[in-house]
């Protein structure tokens, strides 16, 4: 069936697949002027990603066309959890594209265009089953949610980024690259940061699907810093004074049973996939976990 410009295939072994419409990538390698059919890239993010934007900006033209890709890329964003990094840099340029940042947009429209074939798979293994092992006990829902964080990667605002993706019964609900509002001072306060804007979208989900299955949702947040989950699990910022009080908040939660934190090793966790340029061996390992 398809729905909201989704492909939706029921697979053996009761496994949905969903892929978004080719037409997209097609319009966009219009647009950019690409052959679709001669583009060959391995990984969705560029180089020059990692490097500090001096060229200069676009033509008026030019900027017209790289706001439309842009546009379509954040519609195609929810169902592209190993583009999600780039398509949030390139949305950083949208008011002033530079000619560094329409080489990264033609270079994740040429990665799109040869991978059309990649989608989200979806199989549903039981309320209380997780990414790794199961959850308490059968009658209530586990959902799980990693969060990771790339401390300082912004080499002109030093700002960090935010990764979340969230599962339940084994299957992807909701991924999110995002930049941090602030500016951390460690890479500890970088992940608490990560883990309190997961834990937002978390407890919105969970709120969501308590009140559809009128059953109870126990929340698992799960982090592979060390210094984040120290900092969580007391009261208070501690020696951490300049900590922002918005995060404080999940202190409480996890204080009072309401989220249990939890440790993932760091090459097992598959928030990483939306806080950095990553190797293609290293991108398909996370691709793989996270159900694609």
């Amino acid at each position: 069936m398809s729905f909201l410009k989704r492909k939706m295939v029921l697979q053996h072994g009761s496994r949905i697949t969903i892929q978004t419409h080719h037409k997209h990538a097609d319009q966009m390698c219009s647009l950019l002027g690409l052959n679709n059919r001669l583009q060959n890239k391995r990984t969705p993010g560029h180089v020059e990603m990692d490097q500090l934007d001096t060229s200069g900006e676009v033509s008026p033209d030019q900027a017209r066309v790289f706001r439309t890709c842009v546009g379509i890329l954040l519609y195609l964003a929810a169902d592209l959890p190993h583009c999600q990094h780039v398509v949030r840099h390139l949305s950083t340029y949208s008011t002033q594209p530079t000619t560094c940042s329409m080489t990264i947009l033609r270079h994740l429209v040429s990665y799109l265009a040869c991978h059309e074939d990649i989608c989200v798979s979806l199989r549903w293994r039981g309320r209380n089953s997780g990414l790794f092992h199961q959850y308490g006990s059968a009658a209530e829902y586990a959902m799980e949610f990693f969060t990771d964080s790339d401390w300082a990667s912004n080499k002109e605002t030093r700002r960090s980024i935010s990764c979340s993706t969230i599962f339940l019964g084994n299957c992807l609900l909701y991924s999110s690259s995002r930049a941090q509002k602030l500016v951390s001072l460690s890479s500890a306060e970088a992940e608490v940061y990560a883990c309190s804007s997961g834990a937002s979208d978390g407890l919105l989900l969970a709120g969501i699907i308590s009140w559809m299955t009128n059953s109870k949702v126990k929340i698992y947040l799960l982090t592979d810093s060390s210094g984040a989950r120290g900092i969580l699990q007391r009261q208070g910022v501690g020696r951490v004074r300049h900590l922002s009080c918005r995060v404080l908040w999940l202190q409480e939660y996890i204080n009072s049973g309401q989220i249990k934190l939890s440790t993932v090793a760091g090459s097992c966790n598959p928030a990483d996939i939306g806080t950095k340029r990553l190797p293609c061996a290293r991108l398909r390992s996370l691709m793989c976990l996270l159900g694609m």
